[in-house]
């Protein structure tokens, strides 16, 4: 009887041990997945909360590296075509974002430049373009002109240095640099002249003055995409300082002279916005200029030339800077 009596009892310890063993087993996996819950769900939080926020730092800085870039670019090619040295100057353009390691790739720009934004030229009768698609343009015109005699008129296609940015997070934006200023352009429909182009006009004691530069952009048409940095490079090729002061050779006299101011753009509300500023700080009553504000659509004035014509009648001094800068992308020019 004794006998029965502890296997019995053996047999009900060793299933109490088992149970106990069973519900040891199932707190374990009970918590390893309460553990995985708290994983994933403070995961999902960094994704959905944190990570949007990191990248949208990522692309401000890139938008802003940009800007920048565009900037000392500028001021590199006013200083050389004004000074004349150095005759090669190169700036770091960034062309990818930073990223997220395993989480966010970089956003990656676009970078361009197109020297050549006229087909077929200009028409010798009218001074326009042949072909206005897609065409980036200036022309200055004297008349009278230098002497006193006939018309000294300017026109070129400019050559455009343009950056897209396909920002996911923050804002997307691009920046052209053109005639000597750069427009920055935000979600295609909101477009600024972020730094201005060297061009102004005032009116001092009677007399009107207007100081402009005439810029063309030469090299090879480049597109690039990819990561890092890319070093830009400009070449100047010639600058003249032209200088005119109304001065008849026949009368020998000095006459005011009429001066017209014609750009060719994908971006008019930015010029505009520009050229209307600058009359309105000049000085010269509204009714002594002819400007015709743009006052169409900024997104739909993408992908077609908008002619801008401001004609100053009564002009006593003009100064004038005509420059050409070899733009290369990748590798300096020697």
């Amino acid at each position: 009887m004794g006998g029965a009596v502890v296997h019995r009892s053996a047999r009900r310890y060793r299933r109490a041990r088992r149970l106990r063993a069973e519900r040891r087993g199932v707190v374990a996996v009970v918590g390893t997945l309460l553990a995985l819950l708290v994983f994933f769900a403070l995961f999902g939080i960094f994704l959905t909360q944190y990570l949007p926020l990191w990248m949208t730092d990522n692309e401000s800085a890139f938008t802003s590296s940009t800007g920048t870039s565009f900037a000392q670019f500028k001021a590199d090619v006013d200083t050389q075509y004004v000074l004349g040295v150095p005759p090669t100057l190169g700036v770091p353009f960034a062309i990818s974002s930073q990223g997220i390691p395993l989480l966010a790739q970089p956003t990656q720009g676009t970078l361009n430049f197109f020297p050549q934004t006229c087909p077929g030229g200009f028409s010798p009768a009218t001074g326009q373009p042949v072909n206005p698609a897609y065409c980036v343009f200036e022309n200055q015109t004297i008349k009278p002109g230098f002497g006193g005699v006939g018309v000294n008129s300017f026109e070129v296609t400019t050559g455009v240095l343009n950056m897209v940015l396909p920002n996911r997070y923050f804002t997307g934006e691009s920046f052209s640099y053109e005639a000597d200023g750069i427009v920055q352009v935000q979600s295609s429909s909101y477009q600024l002249m972020a730094y201005a182009p060297p061009f102004n006009v005032t009116r001092l004691a009677s007399n009107t003055t207007v100081s402009a530069s005439f810029l063309q952009l030469y090299g090879n048409s480049t597109s690039l995409v990819g990561q890092g940095s890319e070093e830009v490079y400009s070449h100047l090729k010639f600058a003249q300082h032209l200088a005119y002061n109304g001065y008849n050779s026949a009368t020998k006299k000095f006459q005011a002279f009429n001066y017209t101011f014609e750009i060719g753009t994908q971006f008019p509300c930015a010029w505009s916005k520009f050229l209307q500023t600058m009359m309105n700080s000049s000085g010269i009553a509204r009714g002594n200029y002819t400007f015709n504000p743009y006052t169409g659509s900024c997104a739909t004035a993408l992908g077609a030339t908008t002619e801008l014509t401001l004609s100053l009648p009564a002009v006593n001094y003009a100064s004038l800077f005509y420059a050409g800068t070899v733009v290369t992308v990748g590798i300096g020019t020697a």
